[in-house]
């Protein structure tokens, strides 16, 4: 069995302002549909792992009697625990640490990460999330499409400036270069079947959206590859270029798209 890819530990340094203001928040349909189908009743603990800027572990908070959150970059995890007590949210532990190394011993009903699996070593993590979770617990992978995975016109324009950009920053290494190999040869179902999960579903939830440009500037600052650190100094005139390309396509400044939302399912055996 092939070694898994291993990514870069800095990689959303800088990101934590950009990734809690301009991530697109999990729809609330896929949240009441989660819960419903892993019987979260109010009771009950959750674990969020690499909860960044706490999307997952808010949107399920209410839901649970215990919540605890766990991301690798302390950024992130602090901006957290600010929101939490702006909130008013009490019962979220906040925990900085890999999701890798989480020692759980059948205390979790439902284990949830949002938008990062492909990036942790998906064995350790599974394994790990198996033994940390109760008799019948469930382990959801949650996912939303990026902007510029799409055919509308400013969807294929983004993408290209976003490959030239990533070039000219000299940041195309902060993704392993073998990383579509690997999961194309070893899906995540594969993963959490080798682990000793049953996928018990697939759920999709498109959801109409408006961008402006300002945003998807702020959304790609929010990413591992074009964060203001990665790009360095070219920040000023990535901001420009992105601007004139997509002005040309959106002079309304609004540019429309369905974002594909998505959790995948698994229970124990």
């Amino acid at each position: 069995m092939e070694a898994e890819p291993e990514f870069r530990p800095d990689l959303y340094r800088g990101t934590a302002h950009f990734y809690d203001e301009f991530r697109v928040p999990y729809p609330a349909t896929l949240l009441d549909d989660l819960c419903r189908r892993a019987n979260a009743t109010g009771e009950g603990r959750l674990l969020d792992l690499a909860c960044g800027t706490g999307q997952l572990a808010f949107g399920l908070a209410s839901r649970f009697a215990e919540v605890c959150a766990v991301d690798q970059e302390p950024e992130a995890v602090e901006l957290a625990r600010t929101n939490a007590r702006r909130r008013g949210v009490g019962n979220v532990r906040w925990v900085v640490g890999r999701a890798e190394d989480i020692e759980a011993d059948r205390d979790f009903d439902l284990v949830v990460v949002g938008n990062a699996f492909h990036r942790l070593q998906r064995r350790r993590v599974a394994e790990a999330v198996r033994r940390g979770l109760t008799p019948g617990g469930h382990f959801a992978l949650v996912w939303s499409r990026s902007p510029w995975d799409g055919d509308r016109e400013w969807q294929r324009v983004l993408a290209r400036a976003m490959r030239h950009w990533t070039d000219r920053a000299d940041a195309a290494d902060r993704v392993p270069t073998d990383l579509d190999r690997h999961l194309a040869h070893e899906p995540h179902a594969v993963v959490l079947t080798a682990a000793g999960f049953a996928v018990v579903g697939e759920h999709d939830f498109p959801t109409p959206h408006e961008w402006t440009i300002e945003q998807l500037i702020g959304f790609l600052y929010s990413t591992s590859v074009l964060s203001k650190p990665a790009l360095g100094a070219h920040a000023p005139a990535f901001e420009k270029d992105l601007r004139d390309r997509l002005s040309q396509i959106a002079p309304d400044d609004v540019l429309r798209e369905s974002i594909d939302f998505h959790y995948t399912l698994a229970r124990v055996l």
